[in-house]
């Protein structure tokens, strides 16, 4: 029985914190700005390289190619964007902006996964959008 009860405890997810997270990943989704309600052309980050990193068991850093490095908050399978933090997107007709980041919210979905939901102001405009993160080979 207690072979058994090792062996189970081997196979579940002994992870509490940051190491969901923890990795190199690549993204797909969009940013949709509206800008003085008006909408933009969509920023398609499908293909951007995300690295991950911990800070500790209850933190992460988060480098979205070279638009911006985000601090976050691990609760669990949840990462919420600290606040006052900004990445720099180029938003339709009025080029690069700083967005200033409103929520950014990542979920562990498995071992390879991770879902984002973002929402951001920058100018004139918001900014929002749904992605997901996928674990690169070696990552």
């Amino acid at each position: 029985m207690a072979a058994l009860l090792a062996g189970a405890a081997a196979c579940s997810d002994n992870k509490t914190g940051a190491e969901h997270f923890v990795g190199t990943w690549t993204y797909a989704g969009m940013i949709n700005p509206l800008c003085a309600g008006t909408a933009e052309t969509p920023l398609d980050l499908t293909g951007y390289s995300v690295v991950v990193t911990e800070i500790d068991q209850a933190h992460i850093s988060v480098q979205l190619g070279t638009m911006c490095t985000v601090k976050f908050d691990v609760d669990g399978f949840k990462a919420n964007a600290q606040p006052n933090q900004s990445c720099m997107f180029v938003i339709g007709s009025y080029g690069s902006q700083t967005v200033m980041i409103k929520t950014w919210t990542l979920t562990s979905t498995g071992t390879d996964t991770i879902t984002s939901d973002f929402s951001g102001t920058a100018f004139i405009c918001t900014a929002d959008g749904t992605g997901s993160l996928a674990r690169q080979a070696g990552g």
